[in-house]
């Protein structure tokens, strides 16, 4: 997997999902492909989040202890994918919002999701398969309301592709 040949300072960055109820994700080799990642990423997929949080893969360990022993060691495994936390404004009629509250209450659905990076003339994505595990509306008094989910990567299915 080739990983973008282009840093872009001063991004803005938009994250997209997979459109319909029952989708069928990317093969983990076309989540590198820029051909597959552009056509989810398109304005009729865009969630509308807040902030992009932090993403790309997070340094892994594994815990382990002897059984009666008062020493245990972490030893370093392959990289994860993050899992994402995303608050958005809550929209009753936004069809991409009502998809992650469907994926959160069936459990089982894997999508693609698409996060997309651009300086203006360049873009680098970031595609991933994950699945979204929880789902909260919060609708304070005199606040707008918001929905906060998080998606949870499937573990080494992701890719990185430019438009550079």
């Amino acid at each position: 997997m080739a990983l973008p040949n282009k840093v872009l300072p001063g991004f803005s960055a938009s994250l997209y999902c997979q459109p319909t109820a029952t989708p069928t994700p990317l093969t983990t080799a076309n989540l590198a492909v820029v051909a597959s990642v552009s056509a989810i990423a398109v304005s009729a997929n865009l969630l509308p989040v807040e902030a992009i949080p932090a993403f790309g893969g997070d340094d892994a360990v594994a815990n382990f202890a002897v059984a009666g022993s008062r020493q245990s060691d972490k030893i370093p495994v392959q990289s994860a994918p993050t899992s994402m936390t995303i608050t958005a404004a809550w929209n009753p009629s936004d069809a991409n919002l009502l998809l992650m509250r469907g994926d959160y209450y069936s459990g089982t659905v894997d999508r693609t999701f698409v996060i997309s990076a651009t300086d203006g003339t360049n873009t680098v994505y970031y595609a991933f398969n994950g699945r979204v595990g929880q789902f909260q509306i919060d609708s304070q008094p005199g606040a707008e309301a918001k929905c906060i989910f998080t998606i949870h990567p499937r573990g080494n299915q992701y890719g990185w592709s430019n438009s550079a």
